[in-house]
């Protein structure tokens, strides 16, 4: 009887002392870095770029006036050091300077060390000429949403900008001008390098588009000689073409903070 009751005083007292005993505390688990927030910054020659009123002058004195500006950016990624693409989104996004579409979230955006950021002006041939109404209302492939859609044969227009100009800032007499960049020929793939690192807390990259770099550098592009490209026929094709390649150093990342 005594043992019994030993025995039973010394299970009490161990679940007593068990029952006093703190658990041990929780390790943290490590922040990993959730979101990525990219911001295209539109200039001409330096200074921030708006539609509407606002005047820009070109080298050779013409003096131009936008309207629109919209692209259509596919394969919208980070690039690490090993060249390996992680996707921001599904990859597609729609730019738009009339409306302020600028500025893009992407949440779920990595932890990571990577050396740049690029894109594909434009969708491939399958999605470019595949049937836009599949996409939902909000997606920057949806024609209602965007208006750069030419229909079933025309497929996407990747870019759009429009607007009016003069011969020079004293010229009285106004012209218009309008460039739509189209056709699986004119996907252009845009890296812009910049070593950054995403770890601990969202951030910021601002990238700068340089509108005015379009009608210079490698070719200085009159408007007065030819204002209209839809990239249909031949002078067309090759007014879009000298276009086309003067945007290969348009786009840089300005900063990642």
């Amino acid at each position: 009887m005594k043992n019994t009751l030993y025995i039973l005083l010394t299970f009490g007292f161990a679940l007593v002392f068990q029952s006093c005993k703190k658990d041990p505390p929780k390790q943290e688990e490590p922040k990993v870095q959730k979101g990525l927030t990219l911001t295209v910054l539109p200039t001409w020659e330096g200074a921030t770029m708006v539609t509407g009123k606002m005047q820009y002058s070109k080298p050779d004195g013409e003096v131009l006036q936008l309207r629109t500006w919209g692209m259509i950016l596919a394969k919208l990624s980070l690039v690490k050091d090993d060249n390996t693409l992680v996707s921001l989104g599904d990859g597609y996004q729609w730019v738009d300077v009339a409306s302020g579409r600028l500025s893009f979230n992407y949440p779920d955006a990595p932890a990571g060390t990577y050396k740049g950021i690029q894109f594909q002006l434009g969708p491939d041939s399958a999605v470019n000429h595949g049937d836009p109404t599949l996409w939902p209302a909000s997606h920057p492939l949806n024609g209602n949403l965007t208006g750069l859609h030419w229909g079933w044969a025309g497929g996407y227009v990747f870019q759009a900008f429009d607007g009016e100009f003069k011969d020079n800032a004293s010229a009285t007499v106004t012209k218009g001008f309008s460039f739509h960049t189209a056709g699986n020929a004119f996907n252009q793939l845009f890296f812009m390098p910049f070593n950054f690192e995403l770890a601990g807390t969202p951030k910021t990259a601002v990238l700068e588009f340089k509108a005015d770099e379009y009608f210079k550098n490698p070719t200085e592009l009159h408007l007065k000689d030819k204002a209209v490209s839809h990239s249909t026929g031949n002078a067309e094709i090759t007014l879009m073409s000298k276009l086309i390649g003067n945007a290969a150093d348009a786009f840089s990342i300005k900063s990642v903070n």
